[in-house]
This record gives structure tokens, sequence and C-alpha cells, in this order.
């Protein structure tokens, strides 16, 4: 028998899957009241004061109807019920996993908040008509809920934060003075290249604060504002997109957003119009930058320290040797998500001391050689591209070859 107790939303008892009735009324209210003191003890006094808002009957009679009101949960809980008498009150008595609260609570002390919220289906006990469980006990809910929103969403910002945008500016919306929110919003926009707009946040958060509340923006704010305006200018080396790309469907249908790229063909078959089209359509993925090079005509070195001071590195700070130079090149994409592309590829030699010291970045490689090394070693994605047959070639529009 597997009994399930809800209460993050409207009030629910499930027993083996199958829903059980709860009674209506000061049953509903009582039931509510000790799960959400479930494994405490509550006192008559206590109980009668909530089920009749703060102004009972005769108190003999008040302890006599809550005894009646207990009776009649307990015979519609049947083999579900969980409400054990002491000699003072009474107590929910919920094994561990059973409370939809408890198991909300030891997710977010683990850390996993979106699992932690997944818990909720909609507002809380909203189904029970009681005035100060709804003052007195709610309200806290609602901000436990609240604070693992708010670091659910600080987890999200340390991946792609585009995404995070629409929701946060539907939260500040709903909770129009919660600085967290404001500040999440300010580094989600300045993270997804939107400097303008985040700028615009953090002012009209801080004349509500002035308006209403007659204080300035909290610590948090005002951080995420000065990130805003100390981070040095996003750098976007892409080349033009190819305005029209035909012929390669079945390729760019393959592309998948994984570490390392390798485009390889032969000379004029279109790796790097390939690269570059596939480049602009993930690049709001990677709000620190896009970084290019020809590798045709500058070796490792010169590219790696061209992209430290493309990234806001001071070209006297940059080291002279070769190996405190790539150290630091890879320490500060460590920190970041850019998206390289490295075009013209002489060999692996050339292309593996400008791969990214952290996860969150990508690079795209374009060469005539296979760079067998990069699959093997790094994990690399061939895409081998081959030159077009006549019946391929002339399945391609008209329109679009007198454009070629």
């Amino acid at each position: 028998m597997i009994v399930e107790y809800r209460v993050l939303g409207p009030l629910e008892v499930l027993l083996d899957g199958e829903p059980v009735a709860v009674p209506g009324g000061r049953g509903r209210v009582l039931l509510a009241t000790l799960l959400l003191r479930a494994n405490e003890f509550v006192t008559v006094d206590e109980l009668v004061d909530r089920v009749w808002e703060g102004e009972p009957p005769a108190i003999e009679r008040a302890h006599k109807t809550l005894q009646m009101v207990v009776v009649r949960l307990r015979q519609s809980l049947g083999e579900a019920n969980c409400v054990r008498t002491t000699s003072r009150g009474y107590t929910a008595e919920v094994m561990p996993g059973q409370l939809d609260l408890s198991r909300f609570r030891s997710l977010t002390a683990l850390g996993e908040h979106r699992a932690a919220l997944e818990l909720w289906r909609g507002p809380v006990l909203s189904d029970v008509d009681s005035a100060s469980l709804h003052r007195d006990d709610v309200p806290r809910l609602v901000e436990e809920q609240v604070v693992a929103l708010e670091q659910r969403i600080d987890q999200d910002l340390s991946r792609g934060t585009e995404v995070l945008v629409p929701e946060l500016r539907a939260l500040v919306e709903k909770h129009p003075l919660r600085e967290t929110f404001w500040a999440q919003l300010v580094l989600a926009l300045h993270r997804s290249n939107r400097r303008a707009e985040a700028l615009a946040a953090y002012r009209e958060i801080s004349g509500r604060l002035a308006d209403k509340l007659g204080v300035d923006p909290g610590h948090r704010l005002r951080q995420a504002h000065r990130q805003v305006l100390s981070a040095p200018d996003v750098p976007r080396q892409l080349p033009a997109d190819v305005p029209r790309l035909v012929g390669r469907d079945a390729e760019l249908g393959a592309l998948t957003t994984r570490q390392i790229t390798v485009f390889n063909g032969v000379g004029g078959v279109g790796k790097t119009a390939l690269a570059v089209h596939w480049a602009h359509r993930i690049a709001d993925g990677y709000p620190d930058g896009q970084l290019f090079v020809d590798l045709g005509g500058v070796d490792a070195r010169t590219a790696a320290r061209g992209f430290l001071v493309a990234l806001g590195v001071d070209a006297a700070e940059i080291p002279g040797g070769d190996d405190a130079l790539f150290a630091l090149y890879r320490s500060v994409l460590a920190e970041r998500r850019v998206l390289l592309l490295l075009d013209n590829a002489r060999d692996v030699a050339q292309v593996r001391p400008l791969l990214p010291g952290g996860g969150a970045n990508l690079v795209l490689v374009t060469s005539r050689d296979r760079l067998s090394g990069l699959v093997a070693r790094e994990g690399a994605h061939p895409v081998t591209l081959d030159v077009f047959t006549a019946e391929r070639a002339l399945n391609i529009p008209a329109e679009a070859r007198r454009d070629r």
C-alpha cells in the first residue's frame, strides 16, 4: 500500500495512485493544518482556534465537535488515515516520502531545485477554506517556493541565458519589488548580448524601489549593474553570413553543438560557407563572444594573442612564452561561453593549442585535412563535404543556381 499526501496545490490524498475522498469544511481544514506540521504535536486548542477561525463555541462543545470532525476524517481516509491522537491533541503521522512538502524541502536541501519545483501543482491548498491558514501558513510556503525558484535560476544563469529572459520578465511582473529576480534579469539580458536592455531594467527597478520603498538597490542588484558596466565589449568576429546557402540541408540537419566540429573537404567545396552559416545560427547560445581567425595566414600563437586582446586582456599583460600564453588563453576561456571559428587549419598541431579550457565553449574548424587526431583524441565531430554530383546540382532550384 502506497499513500501520498499533497499540499503543494489542492489538498490531495492518494492510495496506490488513486484519489481518496477528503471531507470538505472543517475536516479539510483539520487535515491541512496537521499535514503542514507533519509529525508534530498540535494541541486541541490550536486546532479549535484554526477550525473556527478564532471564534469557537463554548470550549467543551468545541472539543466534542472537533472529536467528531476527527472521526469523520479518519473514516473518509480509511487505510490512508494518518491522524493520530495524543493525550492533549493530534498529529499527522507521515512516513518519509509520503508528503510532497517534505520531499520539496529535501530536494532543495540537496540543491535539486528544478525537481523540487516540479512538485508544485498550483496555489497552495487552494481548495481549503480557511482565512487563518492562508494568512499564517501559506505565505511562508510560497516564500520557500520563490527562494527555490531564485536558486534554480542562479543555476541556469551559468548556462545559456536567452531562454531565461521571458521567464524573468514574467517574474518581475509578478514580484515587482523582488530584487533578486531583477538582478537575475539584468544578468540574463547582459549575457544575452542585450546590454541596453539590461541597463534599462536596472533603471526601472531603481526607480520603483525609490518611489515605493524610499530605498536604493541592494548589494546584489548593484553588483549585477557593475558587471554590465565593467564588461568589455563582446567580440563578434564572424564573417557575414551566406545569404543563400543551398544544397547543404542534409549536412545542416546533422550538425549538433558538440564541443568540436571539423568541416573538411577539398578547396572550394564550401567548408567556410557552411561553418559560418552554422555559427550564425547558434551564436546566441554563446553570449561571451564569437571569435574568428583565418589560420591560413597566422600561427596558433598569433591567433591566441589576438583572441585574448579581443576578450579584454591588456596586450601588456600577455606573456611572451608560449606555455604561459596558452595557459592564460585557456584560463580566460574557461570562465566564458564563446564560439570559436578556426578557418583553413593546416593540421592538428596548429589547432590543438587553440582549443579552449572550458567545456561551455564551442569550436568549429575548417580544413582540407581530415584532422583525424582531433576526432580520435578530442572527440571532434567530423563533417566531410563532397563536391556536388551532377544529379544533386541539378536538383538545386534554378533560381538558387543563378544566385551562386
